[in-house]
């Protein structure tokens, strides 16, 4: 059959498209199996090769109600790359009655051979629009974060470290002003300061990692945030 990565940041619209899909083919609740980070034994913070035992247990059931199955790994980005390379061969040859579905916030946390095995289905996501005054705070910390001292550093590190979920939304709104910026000034200036472009690239990519690293880890935030903060 077939194996299927599905990437989209809002969980239950990755849901609504595979139960969708199972109507479509006639999959009838009863032969569609869930497995998430709470079947991982040791930690809730990743999914390691014990959930990969636990799907290849499931991978020879025959369906119950319906002529085919589907086993959905969700929050596939906490997938530990041991646990990874031990699906290659499920997800290149499954059965033929089953479809594996890999539901992720982000294709970047999976490994290419991961990806290079599975139709790859993204989700159009609802446009963030930064209000005014969010807009101004952001700009006003990107322009001023060069000459931030390192105290100053530690402290937006300690603010931004005391809930994980509003600093992981704090750092989306910035990567987006910063790639708003970034394409503004590449089509606006008909000479590109390599030097400039170079930096406000650096930066993107240094947010991105750190958003990348606070979502599919159990790093400790502040330390990561501290990292990002003192390296730029």
């Amino acid at each position: 059959m077939v194996s299927f990565i599905i990437v989209a940041k809002d969980k239950k619209k990755r849901e609504a498209y595979i139960k969708d899909y199972a109507l479509k083919q006639n999959i009838d609740f009863f032969d569609i199996s869930i497995i998430d980070k709470s079947a991982s034994i040791k930690t809730t913070q990743s999914i390691g090769i014990e959930t990969v035992k636990l799907i290849q247990q499931k991978l020879y059931f025959k369906p119950l109600k319906s002529p085919n199955k589907i086993i959905i790994i969700e929050d596939a980005q906490l997938l530990t790359p041991e646990a990874q390379n031990a699906l290659l061969k499920i997800l290149e040859e499954p059965p033929a009655n089953t479809f594996i579905f890999l539901g992720t916030e982000t294709r970047e946390s999976l490994l290419p051979t991961i990806l290079s095995r599975c139709q790859i289905i993204e989700l159009q996501e609802e446009q963030i629009v930064l209000s005014d005054k969010t807009r101004e705070e952001l700009s006003n910390f990107i322009e001023n974060l060069p000459d931030f001292s390192i105290g100053e550093r530690l402290k937006h590190a300690e603010q931004l470290a005391k809930d994980k979920e509003k600093a992981i939304e704090w750092i989306e709104n910035l990567i987006l002003l910063l790639h708003e910026q970034l394409l503004n000034y590449y089509m606006q200036s008909q000479k590109q300061n390599h030097t400039i472009l170079n930096s406000q690239l650096s930066t993107l990519n240094s947010f991105q990692s750190l958003h990348t690293l606070l979502k599919t880890t159990n790093v400790n935030p502040r330390f990561a945030i501290e990292n990002t903060l003192l390296n730029l």
